[in-house]
């Protein structure tokens, strides 16, 4: 697994933690450290491209833009979470799942990325960010809003960012698209939003 795959499963499993079990008082007595999650995400993730497509059916149908692969997952419990990257491995595409009952409060989560995203060699560390637009999208027979950002991270990259909820197969869901500027490409965006059913 390379080190961008692992940061951002590292950073999804620290946010799925936090919001979903309560993990904030793990970490406040010391119960959890970065060296558990670390070991959590290596052993709950997959990056077999066979089990990333059933985990990725579990929560839409789908077409992975051309030029993605890569692709990894996490399955554990009742939430499911898979990703793909660009060749250069500096865009990332993004789907969770989460149980039924959970609300997803997108701005919450950002804010958990950056807060416990503490390698400083991710992309999400102290990152800034401001949006751009909201674009009312069609997902799953479902109208929902793709909101667009634009941050830059501690090491000085320029980066956009692509995040809307709606409802997967078996519950709550989550997509994200982010990369660096120079690589951003809305239309890419926009065709695979367009796929999700």
């Amino acid at each position: 697994m390379n080190k961008t795959t692992k940061t951002v499963l590292i950073i999804i499993g620290s946010v799925l933690l936090v919001c979903i079990c309560g993990a904030s008082v793990l970490f406040a007595t010391g119960l959890w450290s970065m060296g558990n999650i670390v070991r959590w995400a290596d052993t709950n993730t997959s990056e077999n491209p066979q089990e990333v497509v059933r985990f990725g059916s579990e929560i839409a149908d789908f077409d992975v833009p051309e030029g993605f692969g890569s692709p990894y997952g996490m399955h554990f419990g009742e939430i499911t979470s898979v990703g793909y990257a660009s060749q250069s491995k500096n865009t990332h595409i993004l789907l969770t799942q989460f149980p039924e009952g959970t609300h997803v409060n997108v701005e919450e989560m950002l804010k958990l990325i950056n807060q416990y995203s503490i390698d400083p060699d991710n992309a999400w560390a102290d990152a800034q960010t401001t949006l751009l637009e909201e674009k009312p999208v069609t997902i799953r027979g479902q109208e929902t809003t793709l909101s667009i950002s634009e941050g830059t991270s501690s090491d000085g990259t320029t980066y956009r960012s692509a995040v809307a909820t709606f409802q997967g197969k078996g519950g709550p869901s989550m997509l994200m698209v982010a990369g660096p500027i120079e690589e951003w490409d809305i239309e890419m965006v926009e065709e695979f939003v367009t796929s999700i059913q």
